[in-house]
């Protein structure tokens, strides 16, 4: 979809979440994730009691840090203790986001897809540090 086919990560149907507050990008990595073969899981979809099951339930997620990014911290924070993969994405203040979050993958906006399939194939054992990560 977004680069040369032979370069496709391929996510053998394992769940990606999606945090983004915009929806047309929200719908652009879903469509993404899907070419690439993964299930798309969009938290603005959920429920607040299916946003508090995700962390165990998914196998990478790509979270946007906004300029009101504290209230995804607690998101984040549950994922890296279940050792899920992130890949936190923003246009705003990368300083004070890396300095929030040492050592996580960070994207700027717009998200270079040819990098964030580099970071999935880097990412390979999906899912391997929770049971409950689902695939299709």
């Amino acid at each position: 979809m977004h680069g040369p086919a032979d370069e496709l990560p391929n996510l053998g149907g394992r769940t990606v979440l999606i945090a983004e507050s915009n929806p047309l990008i929200a719908l652009d990595l879903a469509e993404t994730i899907r070419v690439w073969g993964g299930q798309p899981l969009h938290l603005g979809d959920l429920t607040a009691a299916e946003q508090s099951e995700a962390p165990g339930q998914v196998c990478a997620a790509l979270v946007d840090m906004t300029q009101s990014h504290l209230q995804l911290a607690q998101l984040v924070d549950d994922l890296r203790r279940r050792k899920v993969p992130i890949v936190l994405t923003t246009a705003w203040q990368l300083d004070d986001i890396g300095d929030q979050f040492p050592g996580m993958t960070i994207f700027e906006k717009p998200v270079n897809y040819a990098a964030l399939a580099d970071w999935f194939a880097e990412v390979a054992q999906l899912g391997s540090s929770s049971q409950r990560c689902r695939q299709g």
